[in-house]
């Protein structure tokens, strides 16, 4: 079996039946290299992730052309604007991993890197939530005011829905209180996959460390 390959706890196995074949340096060159292919391919994924937001932007954009609403271009803009944003800031988060310096110690690169995967998860799980009423306000006062004396029920087709138009606003609250619901699971479990990998490299540096 490849040393790459092989879990901490089988070289420690054979270091303790096989008289000189662990070596505190083959450890630590071990765990390099763990470190950075953890690293490594967390990086891929967020690169993906990223990515994926530009045509994403692209989608929302000609999807709006397509429904041929009023103001269809404008809309467009404001449902693609989102994402170029999120990708902007994603690009920039990106770099901030890339820059963390490796150092003498794979430990401290880990926490750091840990860290700083924490500062991100916290931000972007804030910006996901508060960006459902930034989108969805404007589109709220655009309808209001193009349907001043509809009611709910002939704004989504439903009869039986004879409340007054400004109940749409309700949606405001409603909205992004889903979304807090949603985003809470999701990045918790997005949270879990992505660090995983990193987690169990750190609780075994600690264990050898004590």
């Amino acid at each position: 079996m490849n040393d790459s390959k092989k879990s901490i706890e089988d070289i420690w196995k054979e270091g303790f039946f096989k008289e000189g074949n662990l070596y505190a340096p083959k450890v630590n060159e071990l765990y390099h290299r763990k470190s950075k292919h953890s690293v490594e391919q967390i990086l891929q994924g967020f690169k993906k992730e990223v990515q994926l937001l530009i045509p994403l932007a692209i989608i929302l954009f000609l999807f709006n052309i397509v429904l041929d609403n009023d103001n269809s271009v404008f809309w467009g803009i404001v449902c693609a604007l989102p994402c170029l944003l999120w990708f902007y800031l994603g690009q920039r988060q990106l770099k901030s991993l890339k820059q963390i310096d490796y150092g003498a110690s794979c430990y401290d690169y880990l926490l750091s890197v840990q860290h700083q995967l924490d500062k991100i998860h916290h931000f972007n799980k804030r910006l996901s939530v508060s960006s459902v009423p930034i989108i969805l306000f404007p589109m709220l006062i655009y309808t209001y005011f193009k349907n001043p004396n509809k009611t709910m029920g002939e704004l989504f087709g439903i009869e039986s829905w004879d409340w007054s138009s400004l109940t749409i606003f309700g949606l405001l609250p409603l909205m992004t209180l889903i979304a807090f619901g949603v985003a809470e699971v999701s990045f918790k479990k997005a949270k879990k996959s992505r660090n995983i990998k990193i987690d169990e490299l750190i609780k075994d540096l600690e264990e050898l460390k004590s």
